[in-house]
């Protein structure tokens, strides 16, 4: 399954497909409720200072497994239950070891976890922490030639119901998308997918200058999921999605039409800016205009979700640094059926802050909330 945490990421992705233009027909009416819990940590304590940015949660939705790296191990905790249930240990060195870096991390069916943090390291443990087998993704890269010139693969995905294949995005030194690339370990190949259609997200990358070095780049958020029936690659950027079929190795673009935003931002960006400063005052800028957040599996209602929003943002300067403060959020929920056609969207009022980490379980969707350092959800329940 793929990540379901929230972070600005400087990559870009580009696709291709056939377009399929969606809009809602007769408008069906969302309500929600909202409650709140908190997991029982015994006597651990949970790591929270990623906000479950390193957590993988189990194909029936039981059991969360959050990466802690200060211990290197995985905090097992039951959902049902709401408490915590154990720490699987993992070694960093040696024949058992996982390598240095842990994240991403994939979980393969019950008992088993992908580690993928270092690809030369890449491995399948049980859940006793324990090496099952190496997988050889680096070396098909390296044998490709795809990584010269200093380019990076960045593995996103197992591809479910496949035998050891993987999916990621190529990426150049500076971060910017390249290809989607599927790779294929244990027949040593790689496919590649020359994307098109979202060459248009080229217009919002920013480079920042001093003099002539350059310093750092600022890109769109592009994202990947694997609930349900299909592999879905989208952005923060436009109200469009590509669906990723294996069986054909191809994409199919869809495009929807929002009643409640606007259905992309304003491309005004400059391509170049040479101050800490405008850098941030073009973040603000990003988040005070629609941003459309990747979508989740809804497995009782057999329906997907996707959050978006918009926030009043100003820059804040203490000490010569710089940070963005959000206020009066508009979260709005958009909802698709099983094949991606949307239902129906509305704006959520129970929400006044962006949702950052979430997933979803018997039927609502579980938001991540710190309550005074302790594990807590806020639970949103929707009627449609």
């Amino acid at each position: 399954m793929s990540k379901f945490g929230f972070f600005i990421i400087l990559l870009l992705i580009v696709g291709c497909g056939s377009p399929e233009k969606q809009e809602i027909g007769q408008e069906r009416q969302l309500s929600f409720s909202l409650d709140t819990v908190l997991v029982d940590p015994g006597d651990e304590i949970l790591y929270l200072r990623a906000s479950l940015g390193y957590a993988e949660l189990s194909a029936d939705g039981r059991f969360l497994y959050n990466y802690n790296p200060t211990d290197h191990a995985l905090e097992k905790i039951d959902l049902d239950e709401l408490k915590f249930v154990e720490k699987i240990p993992f070694e960093r060195e040696g024949p058992q070891g996982t390598g240095s870096f842990f994240t991403p991390f994939f979980l393969l069916g019950e008992d088993s976890v992908l580690v993928a943090g270092s690809l030369k390291h890449a491995a399948i443990f049980n859940l006793e922490g324990e090496k099952l087998s190496e997988v050889t993704i680096q070396q098909v890269l390296e044998q490709s030639g795809i990584l010269d010139g200093g380019n990076r693969f960045r593995i996103k995905s197992v591809i479910p119901g496949s035998d050891n294949h993987y999916l990621g995005f190529l990426t150049d030194w500076s971060a910017k998308f390249m290809e989607l690339i599927k790779v294929d370990a244990s027949h040593s190949t790689l496919t590649k997918l020359d994307l098109l259609a979202f060459d248009k997200l080229e217009e919002y990358r920013v480079t920042q200058v001093n003099g002539s070095e350059i310093i750092g780049f600022l890109g769109s958020q592009v994202l990947l999921q694997t609930g349900g029936k299909s592999i879905v690659i989208s952005n923060n950027v436009f109200n469009e999605l590509y669906v990723y079929l294996p069986e054909k190795d191809s994409l199919l673009l869809k495009t929807y039409e929002s009643r409640l935003t606007p259905n992309q931002k304003t491309p005004y960006y400059p391509k170049q800016v040479d101050s800490d400063e405008a850098m941030e005052r073009i973040r603000a800028t990003g988040m005070a205009e629609i941003n459309f957040e990747r979508l989740i599996w809804d497995q009782v209602n057999a329906r997907y979700y996707r959050f978006s929003y918009q926030a009043d943002v100003e820059t804040v300067e203490e000490d010569g640094w710089f940070s963005l403060s959000a206020t009066n959020v508009r979260v709005y929920l958009t909802v698709f059926d099983k094949n991606l056609e949307m239902i129906t969207e509305s704006i959520v009022p129970q929400l006044t802050t962006i949702p950052r980490t979430y997933f979803v379980k018997d039927g609502a969707i579980w938001i991540f909330e710190n309550m005074e350092d302790e594990l807590g959800f806020l639970r949103l329940k929707i009627d449609l």
